[in-house]
């Protein structure tokens, strides 16, 4: 079967459930159907990954493009193969070693450009562009007359006996209050907008200002930086950490002793997850790359907030806390996402297959397998990987270490869900 067949097929024509239906063509989505056809007993024809965008991994790529990031934060090791050297092997094998970048005290990181053609090369040399199909999931229901979940999607309806939400983050960016005043084309973006394109900023004459002080805004700060002059608007002094959290909280042993000791759905994991996450810092050699633009110029570096904005001919008048006042100005914000449990899938998950949340309305898991447990206590067989699976897999569940992770406990799934997926047939029902 070819790229396109898959494409162009309808998922739910003349064909038997599929044994995993993965929400989510990114990180986490790629992740596990690798692992389901390399490590797992699974075929291209028992796996289906529903995704609306033309090519997996296509939102992390655009994402990490619109953010200025010119290295990853994660390690060399951390990718979307099974083989922990695999991508070392390929900048090896392809004469690009020298993408792997030195960093002290940690492992070599690799470049942007290093990381998606290693993980394009594993996505066509395993097939799995054969198992994504182009629609965007709306519903997740199960019926009473048969096992195992329909899907409902833009494209159609599709049978699985186990689903996998790897949906990602969260969809709507935050906005601070000052700007709900501000017309439609007001010269105003978010960094995560869809039509947001950094290479345009140099179209603007006035300054730009960019809201944030965590990674994403360092980097986009010194991006934009290169095509005009900016300044990066933080509330806090910059908080410098190579990495989200210590490296122990890779080790699933440590994630159990501090976390699933812990009750299920409780508050007190995410306050112990939010306490280990070093959110809103900055890496050393984005520090540096802020520094050198700094010392050429191109950007200023000011702590502060806007409380109010409103449009002119020129641009953005901005006010700002400390009572100071600039004109023609340009603003991208870099202030994140709302919550991935506020997703609208997800709320219309929950409710349709009475599956139990907890705290800010995270979905409580078995620790052990990342099955989403049920309001009676009972485990479903929807899986969940990401954002979504933190009070299970804690601080690096989002990162890619946390897809190669939840990969590797979703491969297992429990008995009671094995076998509630499965036709009476299969188990021996009458």
């Amino acid at each position: 079967m070819t790229t396109n067949d898959a494409l162009e097929e309808h998922p739910a024509a003349n064909r038997q459930p599929y044994e995993y239906v993965i929400v989510g063509g990114g990180i986490h989505g790629t992740c596990l159907a690798n692992y389901l056809l390399t490590e797992g007993e699974y075929t291209h024809d028992e796996i289906r990954i529903l995704d609306p965008r033309e090519e997996l991994l296509a939102s992390f790529g655009k994402k990490a493009r619109q953010c200025g990031i010119e290295t990853l934060r994660s390690t060399f090791v951390h990718h979307i193969d099974t083989e922990s050297f695999s991508l070392e092997s390929f900048a090896e094998g392809h004469h690009r070693a020298h993408e792997l970048v030195s960093t002290e005290n940690h492992p070599d990181r690799p470049t942007l450009d290093l990381f998606l053609d290693h993980a394009r090369d594993i996505i066509d040399r395993r097939d799995l562009d054969d198992c994504h199909h182009r629609s965007r999931v709306t519903d997740i229901t199960r019926p009473t007359s048969q096992k195992g979940y329909l899907l409902e999607t833009d494209t159609g309806t599709v049978e699985a006996h186990r689903v996998v939400l790897a949906v990602g983050l969260g969809v709507a960016p935050t906005l601070p209050e000052w700007t709900t005043s501000l017309s439609d084309d007001a010269p105003l973006a978010h960094v995560w907008d869809d039509k947001f394109d950094p290479t345009t900023t140099s179209e603007f004459e006035g300054r730009t200002f960019v809201v944030g002080g965590g990674i994403t805004a360092g980097q986009l700060a010194c991006c934009l930086a290169e095509q005009t002059d900016v300044t990066l608007l933080s509330r806090h002094e910059l908080d410098i950490e190579l990495t989200e959290a210590d490296p122990y909280w890779i080790n699933w042993r440590h994630i159990g002793k501090e976390i699933h000791t812990l009750p299920p759905g409780s508050e007190a994991r995410l306050d112990r997850i939010r306490a280990a996450r070093n959110d809103a810092t900055i890496p050393p050699y984005v520090e540096r790359r802020l520094t050198e633009a700094c010392d050429d110029g191109t950007l200023e570096l000011r702590r502060g907030e806007i409380t109010s904005a409103h449009g002119t001919d020129e641009g953005l008048s901005l006010r700002f806390d400390d009572g100071t006042r600039v004109t023609a100005a340009r603003v991208v914000l870099a202030t994140g996402l709302e919550p991935v449990p506020e997703r609208p899938v997800v709320e219309r998950v929950s409710e349709s297959l009475s599956l139990a949340r907890g705290a800010e309305g995270f979905p409580i898991l078995d620790d052990r397998t990342l099955a989403w447990r049920r309001t009676d206590g009972t485990d479903s067989a929807v899986y969940v990987s990401g954002a979504l699976a933190e009070p299970s897999v804690g601080p690096f569940a989002r990162n890619i270490v946390g897809a190669r992770r939840a990969a590797e406990r979703i491969l297992d799934p429990p008995e009671q869900a094995r076998a509630e997926s499965l036709p009476m047939s299969s188990r021996g029902g009458s």
